[in-house]
């Protein structure tokens, strides 16, 4: 009998130590939620800085572990009627709609009708045999098939005349690679357009229907569509953020692709990616073809932006945290916003709120003396924090005030661009575009001149047709 007390004794002993562990690791479990979540909330102020400077109209929606702890509307979905922005506001999603593309690529995958090897020749599109059969789904998914943009002068002068699949196919037709397929990375709405176009072609339905019957209605997005719902009182409206740090608003219009511009709302923009990352709704998470896309990385980011649109989705797959960020304004304020909202739950340090780069520039163009700006601006703008390359920033500002109409201050900011980068035929190119603005046809093929004088290959980004200039008869001189 004496025998079996010091057994039972430590039985017992090893239960209550047990349980008091269990009881301790709860408790910390709670804790550590606690501030997580506190977090989180305290993560939401990032959009304030954002709201005040006149940047941010939009929505934005924080859940973690399959529960909403944020959600807010900011600003106007429509100015002119001081409609608000509310949680039924649509929102362009710029090129997170590229995800949803690649979720019908890789649903083809599973279904062994399509493989990540599968050509471009295979497919059946029509292509240039010789770059057809070079160029896989992987290369076109992961933007490694040498495709150049879209956005190129013809496409940009108007971009509601390609309104189909195949107008937009056409567009590069032809158009040599940049570089060997796989050999490199060039982003490029292009080779989204080329697998919106092979998925038609797979399946005898419409980009459009493949969306709605393999995505929207599984997860039950209602209030998602590929095209916006005009005269839907929670359609948004776009703005522009304007170099006078005002909301302007934009005719700016492109057709919605496999490429970019689902309307949705934050709610909706929650069930996708909480069906992609988080169930196997949409896509087998376990399958190689889902590992190749998504990776197994803790963070992953989405992102979208163009006139008057940006979107923002961060998740953090440990604590199935989603933070969506919409934006009926631009200049990629949502990515802005749920960057440093990121940072700041995962304990990183957090980015000082920066205007645009351009807007930097414009600042300074209006504080300094021209001979000033030319010799402190390099400077100016590495102290302030800005990374980016400062050319664009200036060439941003000037082309934003050619826009405006603002052609003499838009001719001075170019003239900046063009005396840090004397050898650059795009300084010139962007002054020719100015003067095109302006009317002034003598001076755009003027000075579109002395970009060829740089480079005699040079075509213009700007102008489809180079201003008028001749360039056969240049090389022949």
């Amino acid at each position: 009998m004496k025998s079996l007390w010091p057994c039972a004794y430590g039985f017992l002993l090893l239960i209550v130590f047990s349980h008091k562990t269990t009881a301790l690791e709860t408790a910390n479990q709670s804790s550590s939620d606690y501030a997580f979540k506190q977090r989180v909330l305290q993560s939401s102020s990032v959009a304030d800085e954002y709201v005040k400077s006149g940047w941010f109209t939009g929505n934005v929606l924080i859940a973690a572990d399959n529960l909403p702890l944020f959600e807010q509307s900011y600003g106007y979905a429509n100015f002119d009627k001081l409609r608000a922005n509310e949680s039924c506001t649509r929102f362009n999603l710029g090129s997170i709609a590229k995800i949803y593309t690649a979720v019908l690529v890789l649903q083809q995958v599973e279904a062994d009708a399509l493989s990540l090897d599968t050509t471009i020749a295979e497919s059946g599109l029509n292509i240039d045999p010789d770059i057809a059969e070079k160029v896989t789904i992987a290369h076109l998914l992961k933007h490694k098939a040498g495709f150049r943009d879209i956005f190129v002068p013809e496409y940009m002068n108007n971009p509601l005349q390609f309104d189909t699949l195949e107008k937009k196919v056409e567009l590069l037709k032809g158009k040599p690679l940049l570089f060997e397929p796989g050999t490199d990375y060039r982003y490029s709405n292009y080779g989204y357009i080329l697998l919106g176009a092979i998925l038609e072609k797979l399946t005898g339905k419409s980009f459009k229907t493949q969306l709605d019957e393999n995505i929207f209605s599984v997860i039950g997005a209602t209030h998602t569509s590929l095209q916006r719902r005009e005269g839907d009182k929670c359609q948004s409206e776009r703005y522009v953020f304007s170099l006078e740090q005002s909301l302007e608003p934009t005719d700016f219009r492109e057709v919605s692709g496999p490429d970019g511009g689902i309307e949705a709302t934050a709610t909706d923009v929650y069930r996708f990616f909480r069906a992609v990352f988080f169930t196997d709704q949409l896509v087998n998470r376990s399958s190689g073809s889902f590992k190749w896309y998504f990776s197994d990385a803790a963070h992953y980011g989405a992102y979208g932006g163009g006139t008057g649109v940006s979107a923002a989705v961060e998740v953090l797959r440990e604590r199935q945290l989603i933070i969506i960020v919409l934006a009926n304004s631009d200049e990629l304020v949502a990515e802005h916003i749920s960057n440093r909202m990121m940072s700041f739950i995962q304990q990183k340090p957090v980015a000082a709120f920066q205007l645009p780069a351009k807007h930097f520039v414009y600042q300074q163009y209006l504080a300094l003396k021209p001979a000033e700006f030319t010799l402190r601006f390099a400077e100016l703008y590495k102290n302030r924090g800005y990374s980016g390359f400062m050319g664009r920033a200036i060439n941003e500002a000037g082309l934003s005030l050619a826009r405006a109409g603002q052609f003499d201050a838009a001719t001075d900011i170019i003239g900046f661009l063009q005396h840090f980068y004397p050898t650059a035929p795009q300084a010139f190119d962007s002054l020719a575009y100015v003067f095109h603005l302006k009317g002034d046809v003598a001076g755009a093929k003027d000075t579109f001149r002395q970009a060829l004088a740089l480079s005699a290959e040079f075509n213009s980004d700007y102008h489809e047709t180079n201003y008028g200039v001749d360039l056969q008869t240049l090389k022949n001189r």
